[in-house]
């Protein structure tokens, strides 16, 4: 790999694995100044603060970032080798853990309590993201403290503690040696999130302006949650939380055709969800009809949403996707996100 001990000192993007999930190798990238390479490891400090060490013998592909921008690669198979990490056109406001918590202030629980520099979150159980921890610090105690504290919490609430925790961190280390072990999260029951970003410039250029009406409002209807998948008042609460929020709503006749009742029960097909918070759009819930996939009602969405957030200010956008479904990254590639971290839930020995 082009990547040597005597880049220390320059910021650098490292590809890694990550470990075997589900029969596949699952990789990650880390973006930051490369501070030491001795003893087979190496030591990237991220912009955020956050010191992350990777064994030499994990690495895969690396090399330092030039000012210069380029392009990510789409995503192959996944036994296949991986392509070179991509290299950013610049700096997003925030990454890591400080971009974990402009996505909880997105996707807000109903809940919250702060324990030094995490955020305790609950939401009746609903998404895995509104009810576990944001560790964005210090707990201001002992660990051993803060998981009991953590377990007190959750405990009251009727749910299992969960803590949202980034690849790769010291936390991760910390947990497994305690027990905690990751858990399954989300509708298909995925272990592993990407986070990606992506100027929000960028991903309109590639979207184009939608080639169907898409219209955007403020509160999910029952229809919108039927094909959202999930309903309930803490659903309800949590999709329309934040300061600016607007849920797309994609019909079969604005596509031109008439939906078959029996896919649905009415005639919509494709949904998504945008927030903006400070200079970050956040893009959540884009789902369409099986029948009408591979039409670029997807893409219309994401459009829509992206010339929303724009007017309202955002400049850059993330999203949070299981990192196994490859149809949802193959769009995103192409519309220019790129990989910030990966998350995984952790949860005590059962």
């Amino acid at each position: 790999m082009p990547l040597s001990p005597a880049d220390v000192g320059h910021r650098v993007v490292v590809r890694r694995r990550l470990g075997v999930e589900h029969g596949r190798t699952v990789y990650g990238d880390v973006l930051g100044v490369l501070e030491s390479w001795a003893g087979g490891r190496l030591a990237l400090r991220r912009r955020d603060g956050e010191l992350v060490e990777v064994a030499e013998d994990d690495v895969v592909a690396g090399k330092p970032v030039p000012a210069a921008p380029a392009r990510r690669p789409r995503r192959g198979p996944a036994n296949a080798q991986p392509a070179e990490p991509a290299e950013p056109a610049e700096d997003a406001p925030e990454s890591g853990a400080a971009l974990a918590l402009v996505a909880a202030r997105g996707w807000p629980a109903t809940v919250t309590e702060r324990l030094g520099g995490w955020l305790l979150q609950e939401a009746g159980g609903f998404t895995g993201r509104a009810n576990s921890v944001v560790p964005a610090g210090d707990p201001g105690c002992p660990l051993d403290d803060a998981l009991r504290r953590v377990a007190g919490f959750y405990a009251a609430a009727g749910l299992p503690p969960r803590i949202q925790v980034v690849v790769g961190t010291p936390l991760e280390g910390e947990l497994l040696a305690r027990g905690w072990q990751p858990r399954a999260s989300g509708k298909r029951g995925f272990d592993t999130t990407d986070v990606r970003v992506a100027p929000l410039a960028d991903v309109l250029s590639r979207t184009g302006a939608p080639a169907v009406e898409v219209t955007l409002g403020g509160e999910p209807d029952q229809a919108w949650l039927d094909l959202y998948g999930r309903s309930g008042p803490a659903a309800r609460k949590v999709l329309g939380g934040g300061h600016h929020v607007a849920l797309a709503r994609l019909t079969a006749s604005m596509a031109g055709e008439t939906n078959d009742p029996g896919e649905t029960g009415q005639d919509l097909v494709g949904i998504g969800r945008g927030v903006v918070t400070g200079r970050w759009l956040g893009v959540s819930a884009v789902e369409v009809v099986p029948a009408y996939r591979r039409r670029g009602l997807a893409r219309a969405v994401m459009a829509a949403l992206g010339t929303w957030g724009r007017d309202l200010g955002a400049d850059w956008a993330y999203l949070q996707v299981s990192a196994d479904n490859t149809d949802a990254l193959r769009l995103y590639d192409r519309l220019g996100f790129r990989l910030d971290h990966q998350y995984r839930y952790y949860g005590p020995a059962e």
